[in-house]
């Protein structure tokens, strides 16, 4: 087994280095790089006290999967306790999750927001404020805002001074749109 201790990070002086295990080592298939899953995700604690003093409690598991909202609460009493009530509601949680499917990255990037008033998504109106002593300026942008190939967002930004509020939001859309079929997403 061999381990790498030389820090990704050069500029961290003083810093202990990162432990990393190279790539011709066996544990680096056991230890795969990726992002765990919250296992208590979709699952919240609920306590209340009663007048008497006594503490109830339980799990809810809440879950939205394509617009259906799906609740539900295990007692504490009624599945002998937090830890059986804990694993109670992560076997419905996962039970929900295997049964529905999820929107896809594509999906998602097609839908616009509630909160999106473009009506195109990646494309939003930016005020940027710039203070210069006692002055200050206000400029508007419509801007461009989308993921490249590699994964890194990327974004362009329109002047609504320079090219009037139509022709900026014509040329972030163009913008947006020429970036995403780029990134053939």
């Amino acid at each position: 087994m061999t381990l790498e201790t030389e820090s990704p990070f050069p500029y961290r002086e003083g810093v202990p280095p990162l432990l990393s295990f190279s790539s011709s080592s066996p544990l680096a298939e056991s230890f795969p790089l990726m992002a765990r899953k919250n296992p208590r995700r979709n699952i919240s604690r609920i306590e209340t006290k009663s007048d008497a003093g006594k503490v109830y409690g339980g799990w809810e598991v809440r879950i939205q999967r394509r617009g259906e909202k799906t609740e539900k609460f295990f007692g504490d009493s009624s599945y002998g306790g937090k830890r059986s009530a804990l694993a109670a509601a992560k076997r419905f949680r996962d039970e929900i999750d295997e049964a529905s499917r999820k929107f896809s990255v594509q999906e998602l990037a097609e839908v616009p927001s509630s909160r999106n008033k473009s009506g195109v998504v990646g494309v939003r109106l930016h005020k940027q404020k710039d203070a210069r002593g006692e002055y200050e300026y206000h400029y508007w942008y419509w801007v461009a805002q989308w993921t490249d190939a590699n994964g890194r967002r990327k974004t362009k930004a329109f002047s609504i001074h320079r090219h009037g509020d139509q022709e900026a939001y014509k040329l972030a859309c163009k913008a947006r749109h020429d970036g995403v079929k780029q990134a053939g997403r």
